[in-house]
This record gives structure tokens, C-alpha cells and sequence, in this order.
């Protein structure tokens, strides 16, 4: 591999995680939001502002794998108590 290509590698791994605290931090947040409590996922959507929803769509898909590894990490410090049988 020529060098370009490691760093290319590097700064897109030091992306990758530095983007995982960060976007647990987000979604962190939009769990407590008050306006969500009590609605399901669609409708606190669709009560959201352009503004807001554009913000939230590029948040989640811009860094994809850095959301899913906060995601994942998100559901597992805050299992509701659940056992699988």
C-alpha cells in the first residue's frame, strides 16, 4: 500500500473513532428529549422542524459506522433489565 493510501486509512479510522463518543452523546440525548416522551418514532419525527430533521438525518448518515457502534454500545449499558430465555 503507498503511503497516501495509510494515511488516507489513518485519518479515516481516527474519525471513525472519535465520532463513537459523539454520537453516543446524541443519541444519549435524544432519548431524554422531552417532546419524544410518550410518542412513538414516527410521529416525534414528524413533529420535528426541517432544521431539526435535516440535522438529524446527516448526523445519522454521514458517520453511519460510528452511529451503529454508539448505538450498540448505547443498548447495551442500558438494558431495561430484559433476560433472553
Amino acid at each position: 500500500m503507498s503511503s497516501e493510501m495509510w494515511i488516507i486509512a489513518s485519518v479515516l479510522v481516527a474519525a471513525f473513532l472519535i465520532m463513537i463518543p459523539v454520537q453516543y452523546r446524541y443519541i444519549a440525548a435524544l432519548k431524554e428529549d422531552p417532546r419524544r416522551q410518550g410518542t412513538n418514532q414516527e410521529t416525534y419525527y414528524n413533529n420535528m422542524s426541517f432544521q431539526e430533521e435535516q440535522l438529524h438525518y446527516n448526523t445519522q448518515v454521514l458517520f453511519l459506522p460510528s452511529t451503529m457502534v454508539a448505538s450498540w454500545i448505547y443498548n447495551w449499558r442500558h438494558k431495561s433489565g430484559k433476560t433472553t430465555k
